[in-house]
């Protein structure tokens, strides 16, 4: 088996993610979080769509390797909101609450070539950065705000791993089918 220490380290922050401490039963927050959750730009939908490029990525090993370390920090970012959307007495359903949709495979930007994949992971990244900086805007429990900036943090170390995929192959101009 590969060692895979260096990416790990280029694609992860060696931070724990803090405990988060819940004062009400507020349904509203549940909500709120459900779309993060599950929901069209979600975390439901940056692992599986991960996953699926994935699938082109094969010829690229590292790469290859990287996709599987994102899908996995997406995997654990939906965990930690499934346990608080539960803790604050909803089921975690793979729905938003907000657009009352549930998740869907239509949700995935499904690209097959490099450039492509990249750009749209990329941007699903900001997507995600800027949906978990409004939830640190509406909802005012603390430690729920920690844990939406360690999650950031991961975010934003995925961003610049992919931006940096996206600089390297516009430069060979690598923008083949795989």
């Amino acid at each position: 088996m590969k060692d895979t220490s260096s990416l790990l380290k280029k694609l992860t922050i060696d931070l724990p993610y803090p405990p988060v401490t819940l004062t009400k039963n507020d349904c509203k927050y549940a909500a709120t979080i459900s779309d993060a959750y599950a929901g069209k730009g979600s975390e439901t939908t940056a692992f599986n769509q991960y996953k699926v490029h994935r699938f082109y990525l094969k010829k690229l090993p590292e790469i290859y390797e990287a996709y599987q370390i994102l899908a996995s920090a997406e995997m654990i970012h939906q965990e930690l909101l499934g346990d608080i959307v539960i803790r604050l007495g909803v089921a975690p359903k793979l729905s938003s609450r907000i657009t009352n949709c549930y998740w869907n495979g239509g949700f995935i930007h499904y690209r097959s070539q490099l450039l492509p994949i990249f750009e749209s992971d990329a941007q699903e990244e900001r997507n995600a950065i800027a949906h978990y900086k409004l939830l640190i805007q509406t909802i005012p429990n603390q430690s729920m705000q920690e844990l939406f900036k360690r999650i950031i943090m991961d975010e934003e170390r995925h961003l610049a791993y992919l931006e940096s995929l996206i600089e390297e192959f516009r430069q060979s101009n690598c923008n083949t089918p795989l």
